[in-house]
């Protein structure tokens, strides 16, 4: 899996092993979501950017909405 830049990057291009980090700027809670939770869980169709996601996450720690900064850790080449 080749990384793309992260305001190109799609659900889609997300592989095994990368996750989509959400972090709360508001409260600072992080969490590390799967590409499947979005496909399967979220049911968002695969073409959805990335940076897309940042206004759908509220913080389970603070209730902010519209405090959420999204990057992706793509899984390590060998």
């Amino acid at each position: 899996m080749v990384m793309v830049a992260l305001y190109a990057a799609r659900v889609q291009e997300l592989g095994p092993g990368d996750y989509v980090r959400v972090q709360c700027m508001a409260c600072g809670h992080e969490e590390m979501i799967p590409p499947s939770s979005f496909l399967h869980g979220l049911r968002l169709p695969p073409t959805t950017l990335i940076m897309d996601l940042e206004h759908r996450f509220r913080c389970r720690d603070c209730d902010a909405k519209g405090k959420a900064v999204v990057s992706v850790r793509w899984r390590e080449q060998a």
